[in-house]
């Protein structure tokens, strides 16, 4: 409870410009909401989202059969570590080698180089994208560039057969070389993107994912919620209300760039950078931008890292993770 009372005068500073509701009228170029994220729609052609909830864990055996002999082997922080510390043991240790043993059954070691693509435990790949995009990507072989600037052109994927544009949609196998699941299911396609999207996270210590969430506790949950579904103690004080941020749609077509900006600037901003408005389609900045809102600005509050803990933080509630 103390910490929503510390939170309690900066909330107010945000709430004492009249007018919260997103009624009011926008700065110059701002894209203004006229309501809360919808919720329970179905996924257009050009902006997809997962209906269920994707799972990095299962997403790992999909990567591993069909990505991983191109992109690398990946390894969470901790996995790691872990081989590390066995290889330091005795080789009469029970423990010895464990972690290899266990990588290996799941067709993990020996770790395969990365022959091409970006490094995935770094979060600078994914800036400007957004998870509908690298499901695009991987589904059918081409995405844009940058969403919201058709201009930039677009990137291609070879498929299965190595063909540019050709997509895995029809071809995603498991480690034992069949299919996965029904042919065209999205499913395995979503676990494997949001796999690849937690791979930052993962990698970056083993204790990552617990200090997110601490960190997120201690300055978020008041308004957002424990589970940041928006129902936190003060929700319903707040009008646009807290976002939530299990909305799968949204965080499908948000991206880092977007979050970390939202963070940082808070409700009360003039202007959307255009590095912003670029990276995310003018119909998602006016389904999920509210301008006029309590939320206040984190930068100066927290550190530039934390904030990008805090978008690690909150784009997890929307699979799940390992």
């Amino acid at each position: 409870m103390r910490k929503y009372l510390l939170l309690l005068p900066i909330l107010l500073l945000a709430c004492a410009d009249k007018g919260l509701s997103t009624r009011r009228g926008a700065g110059k170029d701002v894209v203004l909401s006229a309501s809360a994220a919808p919720a329970g729609l179905e996924p257009g052609a050009e902006t997809p989202y997962p209906l269920g909830l994707p799972s990095a864990l299962k997403g790992r055996a999909t990567y591993t059969a069909n990505c991983a002999s191109c992109h690398g082997t990946l390894l969470t922080a901790a996995e790691a570590a872990d081989i590390r510390k066995q290889a330091a043991l005795p080789p009469t240790h029970a423990d010895y080698g464990a972690k290899v043993k266990e990588l290996a059954a799941e067709g993990r070691w020996p770790v395969v180089p990365p022959k091409v693509g970006p490094d995935f435990t770094s979060r600078a790949w994914r800036f400007q994208r957004t998870p509908s995009q690298l499901y695009r990507l991987i589904a059918h072989g081409r995405a844009p560039k940058l969403e919201g600037d058709p201009s930039q052109g677009f990137f291609e994927h070879p498929g299965p057969g190595g063909k540019p544009g050709e997509g895995w949609m029809r071809a995603i196998k498991d480690l034992r070389g069949d299919q996965l699941v029904a042919t065209g299911d999205p499913v395995p396609v979503w676990n494997a993107v949001y796999y690849v999207w937690s791979r930052a996270i993962a990698a970056a210590s083993p204790t990552q994912f617990k200090d997110v969430w601490d960190l997120y506790g201690q300055n978020c949950s008041v308004c957002h919620g424990d589970t940041a579904q928006g129902n936190g103690p003060l929700a319903r004080t707040l009008n646009p209300p807290p976002f939530d941020f299990s909305n799968r749609k949204a965080l499908a077509q948000s991206t880092d760039a977007f979050l970390f900006w939202r963070i940082s600037e808070g409700g009360q901003f003039k202007t959307i950078p255009a590095s912003v408005r670029a990276s995310m389609t003018p119909e998602s900045l006016q389904q999920f931008v509210h301008q006029w809102s309590a939320m206040p600005s984190w930068r100066g509050v927290l550190t530039e890292d934390q904030r990008w803990m805090l978008v690690d933080g909150v784009r997890s509630r929307t699979y799940e993770h390992e």
